[in-house]
């Protein structure tokens, strides 16, 4: 079972957005939105103090779920894993991710949905761009699997209840056996 201070992290389009949301939704905690610090308006890049005192502020309550993957975890890492009391890494097969980001993109690209800031995704930045996030998430699948493995074995996380979730099936079953009430 999860805590009441969980960080869900994992390559881009793995899903971290949907299980934060989800556990929150479940556990009645409050949901942390990395993407709407990170990103302003017009996908300008918050600046750093920005950001850090958003993490700071946001990480404060008691109870909270948290998507998070920025490249790397060097601005927010440290308060974040501190605070939190679980982290939850969705270690998804390559071929999964590409086709769970590459379904999202073509939603949002063909649906204009407004995200974060207003933002939204178009057909040229989702797929004619080199700041694709398919181009993205398939470029540093390995290098943050890598990341996240060692992070997952360093003693200075310990102290945190660590749960991997190696398949878009194993996360459905665990989202759902969540669902179930505690005898």
């Amino acid at each position: 079972m999860p805590g009441r201070r969980i960080a869900v992290l994992g390559t881009s389009g793995c899903g971290k957005t949907f299980v934060a949301k989800r556990l929150a939704e479940v556990l009645e905690v409050t949901y942390i939105c990395n993407d709407s610090i990170y990103w302003g308006p017009n996908w300008t890049e918050s600046p750093l103090d920005q950001r850090l005192a958003e993490y700071d502020r946001s990480t404060r309550a008691q109870e909270w779920t948290f998507d998070g993957n920025v490249d790397g975890w060097s601005d927010k890492g440290p308060v974040i894993l501190q605070r939190a009391d679980t982290l939850i890494w969705l270690d998804l097969p390559r071929l999964q991710v590409f086709s769970q980001v590459l379904g999202r993109s073509i939603r949002r690209a063909w649906t204009k949905e407004p995200m974060w800031h207003n933002n939204r995704e178009s057909w040229r930045q989702s797929f004619f761009s080199r700041e694709s996030i398919l181009l993205w998430s398939m470029q540093t699948y390995t290098q943050r699997r890598k990341k996240y493995a060692a992070l997952f074995a360093d003693p200075t996380y310990s102290h945190l209840n660590r749960i991997r979730l190696v398949s878009r099936r194993q996360v459905d079953t665990w989202l759902a056996s969540l669902d179930k009430p505690i005898a």
